[in-house]
């Protein structure tokens, strides 16, 4: 067990570095207590589809698990349409509609190069033998399909994750996609129609073994930890059951009540945590610590 920081100040940093990949930057932050001597795991992780890092209640969860022991990453994946100079709202709305699994999967492994380079200030205090990825909704597929490439990944929890690759698309809009080249869809909170090209979806059926998540968990040999709210609306929790049943090697843990964020919202005000998500919090770091 990890030693209770409560007390102790965290220190947070934003860092932007460049993709090797492709020409939009890559914006995350890093959260610790500086404090505590003992190498510390590292846990990375990944927002959903319409998501960014400083989404809702995410900065207080990564607070949380900087307290008990942990360095908390949150990533901007650089096509969610945010900006370093906006990073709470979807402005950059050409890259939102051609963000794909490739371009997410090679943001990852940037970042978890850079904090495996002499750049990151804080290696010493980092144990690199333990790096877990914890992914949101469709963040959680990034997350499995990340880890099957990057061996440096220990283990991984998902919260409400998607099941498949492709869940954003039905004959409806790829009729739309074929006829326009793009579909737009409502962001609930903003009311924005943002845009869907047929990048993304060329991306998935280009690389449709690589992606398919059905066949490819089946290979997955490292823990795998799935969370799901028994009330969510946005992504059911049979998806996860779905997982649970692909995969050799996992534990599916079911939240009662709880929806597709655990209570979260946006923008969140409170000062404590939702009951819900305080749940989905323990859970989580039990099974990075067991």
């Amino acid at each position: 067990m990890y030693s209770d920081n409560s007390q102790e100040p965290l220190f947070k940093q934003e860092i932007l570095i460049a993709s090797t990949h492709h020409q939009k930057s890559i914006n995350f932050d890093i959260r610790l207590v500086i404090e505590d001597a003992e190498p510390k795991p590292l846990v990375v992780f990944i927002h959903g589809f319409k998501g960014f890092k400083d989404w809702g209640h995410f900065n207080l969860i990564a607070d949380n698990f900087a307290r008990q022991g942990f360095i908390f990453v949150k990533i901007n994946l650089s096509h969610n349409g945010t900006s370093p100079q906006d990073k709470k709202n979807i402005t950059d709305t050409e890259s939102f509609g051609k963000q794909t699994y490739t371009k997410d999967l090679q943001d990852v492994a940037d970042v978890l190069d850079y904090l495996l380079s002499e750049n990151y200030i804080f290696r010493a205090s980092t144990n690199l033998d333990e790096i877990y990825l914890i992914g949101h909704s469709r963040g959680g597929a990034v997350a499995i399909l990340a880890a099957l490439e990057d061996k440096r990944i220990k283990k991984i929890a998902t919260w409400a994750s998607v099941c498949r690759s492709a869940f954003l698309f039905n004959k409806d809009n790829l009729d739309e996609l074929d006829e326009k080249g793009v579909f737009f869809v409502e962001n609930a909170r903003t009311k924005q129609k943002l845009p869907i090209y047929k990048e993304m979806y060329d991306d998935i059926m280009q690389n449709y073994q690589k992606f398919n998540l059905e066949q490819k968990i089946k290979h997955l040999e490292i823990p795998l930890l799935l969370i799901h709210g028994k009330k969510d609306t946005s992504v059911a929790p049979e998806s996860s059951e779905n997982l649970k049943n692909w995969a050799k090697n996992a534990v599916l843990i079911f939240i009662e009540g709880a929806d597709h964020t655990f209570g979260g919202k946006e923008p969140y005000t409170e000062e404590l945590l939702p009951v819900h998500t305080e749940e989905v919090i323990d859970e989580t770091i039990a099974f990075f610590q067991d």
